[in-house]
């Protein structure tokens, strides 16, 4: 029997252990601006520009 295709509507995120195709690569993007820093060392002036992505 053929195994039937997950649509990505489908899939339930909340619940998922992986990220959306968009979503991860925003995550991407932000490990990279973060670049292995501490929070501690993000200037005020990075803050806003790292978290863009989260404005609606």
């Amino acid at each position: 029997m053929r195994e039937k295709k997950k649509f990505i509507s489908d899939i339930d995120y909340n619940k998922s252990s992986k990220a959306c195709s968009p979503c991860n690569l925003e995550c991407k993007k932000i490990d990279k601006r973060v670049n292995n820093r501490k929070l501690s060392e993000l200037s005020a002036k990075e803050v806003p520009h790292i978290l863009k992505v989260f404005d609606l």
